[in-house]
């Protein structure tokens, strides 16, 4: 899972000073990976305050836990595991009763407006779907893990995230080109 935003070097003199409940360490090790999980917590949670919350928790929590880092794997793979598992459980928590309302972007397509438009648009589709539904695609699409990872997340089977993710791809294909989807569905 390389490219990710969490994949930032750590220092093992830093890691091993924040494990043994040094302040400073810890300051440092949340102020190098405090963007990276507010990120993830607001593409799973959807919502600003929710995902400061997330994240904040995370943050006590892996602190709280950092001697169980064992360290066969990067720091990074291990504090992004926290967030998400964070995520996750607050999603599970909100209601679904709530619902977000669709905005539709349309930028003229002079140069790069048209991608900026394309991202507008694709932000827009995902906030649309349901929280389960875009944990599922950003976990799977952007953050790489596979199904049988994200069905652990979820406490389910790993066809209930391969569902789930066709599912959301049909939606997200629907909410960005309402035209193509109204016409196969015609047919």
């Amino acid at each position: 899972m390389s490219g990710s935003p969490f994949d930032i070097e750590l220092d093992e003199m830093t890691l091993a000073r924040a494990r043994r409940g040094s302040l400073p360490a810890c300051e440092t090790v949340y102020r190098k990976f405090q963007q990276p999980a507010f990120s993830v917590a607001f593409r799973i949670c959807n919502c600003r305050e929710t995902a400061q919350e997330v994240s904040q928790e995370a943050f006590i929590t892996a602190f709280g836990k950092i001697k169980q880092y064992r360290g066969d794997s990067p720091f990074w793979g291990w504090l992004r595991r926290v967030v998400v598992n964070h995520a996750i459980s607050t999603i599970r928590r909100e209601s679904k009763a709530s619902t977000v309302e669709f905005q539709d972007f349309h930028v003229q397509a002079d140069g790069g407006q048209e991608q900026t438009g394309l991202a507008m648009d694709l932000d827009s589709a995902l906030g649309a779907l349901g929280s389960e539904d875009r944990a599922v695609v950003w976990l799977h699409d952007v953050e790489g893990y596979n199904h049988k990872e994200i069905a652990t997340f979820f406490g389910k089977t790993e066809s209930f995230s391969k569902t789930r993710l066709s599912r959301a791809r049909a939606r997200l294909r629907e909410l960005l080109d309402p035209d193509k989807s109204s016409l196969a569905a015609a047919r």
